[in-house]
């Protein structure tokens, strides 16, 4: 209680965890400058107290055993589940194969990964199970061959084999959202796409393998973009991927996105992009992991930045870690308005995503 209570007052932030490791020798060059100029950007303040403390954790893992055992320690704070504990997550990616039966290899349900309970083994590989088979419903499901597993599986990633198809849940869930974004915008017509909140990069990578001829900007804090940095450079070897971070004048950093096809940049760049410059921007599992402040404060960027914008919440939350002396709890609800979408939003597309189906997958177009 009293360690409780003094994080309420005092609540812990990563960077003095990334002094005592800043020299591990599995912090590489990279990781160091996106680090240091991360603390240093005025981005660091927008950093959720619930992101300081799994950066904590996950800054210990990069000291410890840098990115080879990524898939099976850090993605868990990403897109990995290993727990299954509420059935509003599972109503939907179950009722809709209710008349769509499908084959368990045994072999691979009991598969148990690295670093993985046999119990979150089992939980991990039946939820593969289930979105597999509900992508193998969409129109999409014929991308999962563009995939490559070098990136989807390569970092230690906990993985088994349906039809013999090397599965991962970043893998299908990555499709399965290119889904919705293509259902509420038509993706082919755009040319220029800004992702936040992009995490390890999977839905980045994902929409480039299919449409190859995009421009796309990661915006996000460390380690996430040192991880999808890494990652992409590996997925794209022959497209021109750049680390934009330092540069402040809009003037050169609109000229450097332009020379780019992969960008990438803090928040607080933001600010300095030209108005109306993207044509979409996407949230994808990360709008409701913020304070209402940071919220309402990419909400005006966007309002200037971009006529569309897509992103996927949970439908009720309370964000971890957020209480304090003053705040018992930062709920965000949806349907009660805790977002304060902006009035010239029009909403476009409103769907429940397939897992979690609990959370919501959501279009708006924003007018003058």
């Amino acid at each position: 209680m009293q360690k409780n209570f003094l994080n309420r007052i005092f609540p812990k932030k990563f960077d003095k965890c990334w002094k005592k490791i800043e020299s591990s020798e599995n912090i590489d060059d990279s990781l160091r400058y996106i680090t240091n100029s991360f603390i240093n950007s005025k981005s660091y303040k927008l950093v959720s107290n619930y992101w300081h403390i799994l950066n904590i954790k996950n800054y210990k893992t990069l000291s410890t055993v840098g990115m080879k055992k990524y898939g099976s320690t850090i993605a868990r704070n990403y897109y990995t589940f290993t727990e299954i504990n509420h059935d509003e997550w599972l109503d939907g990616a179950v009722n809709n194969l209710k008349n769509f039966p499908f084959k368990i290899d045994s072999t691979e349900v009991f598969k148990k990964h690295d670093g993985f309970t046999y119990n979150e083994s089992i939980s991990y590989n039946y939820l593969c199970y289930l979105l597999f088979y509900n992508l193998k419903k969409t129109n999409v499901f014929s991308h999962i061959a563009k995939l490559k597993d070098e990136t989807y599986l390569g970092f230690n990633d906990p993985h088994i084999k349906i039809e013999n198809i090397n599965v991962t849940t970043d893998k299908i869930a990555s499709l399965l959202d290119y889904e919705k974004i293509q259902k509420a915008f038509n993706i082919k017509k755009f040319n220029k796409i800004l992702e936040i909140g992009a995490g390890a990069g999977r839905t980045c990578e994902a929409i480039l393998s299919i449409e190859n001829n995009l421009k796309y900007i990661l915006c996000d804090i460390a380690p996430a973009m040192y991880i999808s940095y890494n990652r992409l450079k590996l997925a794209f070897p022959n497209k021109k991927i750049t680390l934009l971070i330092d540069e402040n004048d809009k003037t050169e950093l609109k000229k450097k996105i332009e020379g780019s096809d992969i960008a990438f940049i803090f928040p607080h760049q933001l600010e300095i992009l030209s108005e109306n410059s993207l044509d979409l921007v996407l949230a994808i599992d990360c709008i409701h992991e913020m304070d209402k402040s940071t919220i309402q404060y990419y909400f005006k960027l966007f309002n200037n930045i971009t006529k569309n914008f897509y992103f996927s919440i949970w439908d009720k939350t309370d964000v971890p870690y957020s209480k304090n002396i003053l705040r018992k709890k930062n709920t965000l609800n949806y349907n009660s308005g805790d977002y304060k979408i902006p009035n010239n939003w029009k909403n476009i597309f409103n769907e429940k995503i397939v897992f979690p189906s609990n959370q919501l997958s959501l279009g708006f177009k924003i007018k003058e």
